[in-house]
C-alpha cells in the first residue's frame, strides 16, 4: 500500500510538473507595438530571423507583385466594462417617480472598446526588412 501511494504521488508530481511551461521570451501578445516595433525594427537591417525573434510567426505571410515576401502581424483586444448607476433616492427623490416608494432605481451599463494593431512587413531578396507599417485602431 505504502508503494502505490508514493507511486501515485510521483504519477501526479510528474503531471504536475509536465504542465508547467516557460513562457518565451518574446511574446506577440505583448510586444507587438508600435514603440516596440518602431524601436526594434530598421529598415535595411533587421532580417527575419530577428524578427520572428521577436514578434514570433507572422499571422499571414504573402508575397507581392515584385516577388517580395511580406509578412502580417494582426493583434485585436476588447475590454468590456460592467457599471451601476444608481438615480435617485427616497420619497421625494427621482428615485420616487423612476423607482417606486422606497428607494432609486438603478441601470446597468456595458461599455466595449476594441483595439487593433496590424504590422506588416516586406522583405527584400536578402530577407532584410525592406520596408513596413503599422495601421492601428480604437473603438
Amino acid at each position: 500500500m505504502k508503494k502505490l501511494t508514493i507511486s501515485i504521488l510521483g504519477i501526479a508530481l510528474a503531471i504536475a510538473l509536465s504542465s508547467c511551461q516557460s513562457k518565451p521570451k518574446m511574446d506577440t501578445k505583448t510586444n507587438l507595438t508600435f514603440g516596440a516595433v518602431k524601436s526594434r525594427i530598421v529598415k535595411g537591417q533587421t532580417t527575419q530571423s530577428e524578427i520572428i525573434s521577436l514578434l514570433g510567426s507572422p499571422n499571414i505571410t504573402s508575397k507581392n507583385r515584385e516577388g517580395n515576401e511580406v509578412w502580417t502581424y494582426a493583434k485585436q483586444s476588447s475590454r468590456q466594462e460592467d457599471t451601476k448607476a444608481t438615480m435617485g433616492g427616497g420619497l421625494l427623490g427621482t428615485g420616487a417617480i423612476l423607482g417606486g416608494l422606497f428607494g432609486g432605481a438603478s441601470k446597468a451599463v456595458s461599455t466595449t472598446s476594441v483595439n487593433t494593431f496590424d504590422l506588416i512587413i516586406i522583405f527584400d531578396q536578402s530577407d532584410i526588412v525592406k520596408d513596413y507599417s503599422v495601421i492601428a485602431s480604437k473603438f
